[in-house]
C-alpha cells in the first residue's frame, strides 16, 4: 500500500521525502534524485505546481524549485 501511495506522488513528478536518521523532509524526482534539500518539518505534495510546508509552527508554499512563493507565516 505505500509503495502506491509513492508512487501516486511521483507521478506528480517530485515526491517529500525524508532521509534517513534526520527530522526534515525534501524532495526527490522520478530518477530519486534530491532535488529539493531537507529542509521543512512537513512537505505536502505538489497539486497545480506548489505544495504547502511547514517550518517550526510556520506554513508556506514553495514552487517546484524550492522557491517560497508564499513566505511561512502562522
Amino acid at each position: 500500500m505505500q509503495f502506491q501511495i509513492f508512487r501516486w506522488l511521483l507521478s506528480r513528478r517530485l515526491a517529500p521525502v525524508g532521509i534517513a536518521g534526520g527530522s526534515k523532509v525534501g524532495y526527490i524526482d522520478t530518477a530519486n534524485k534530491l532535488v529539493i534539500q531537507p529542509q521543512y518539518d512537513y512537505a505536502d505534495s505538489f497539486n497545480e505546481g506548489v505544495a504547502l510546508v511547514e517550518v517550526g509552527d510556520k506554513i508556506g508554499y514553495i514552487d517546484r524549485t524550492g522557491k517560497y512563493i508564499w513566505e511561512p507565516t502562522n
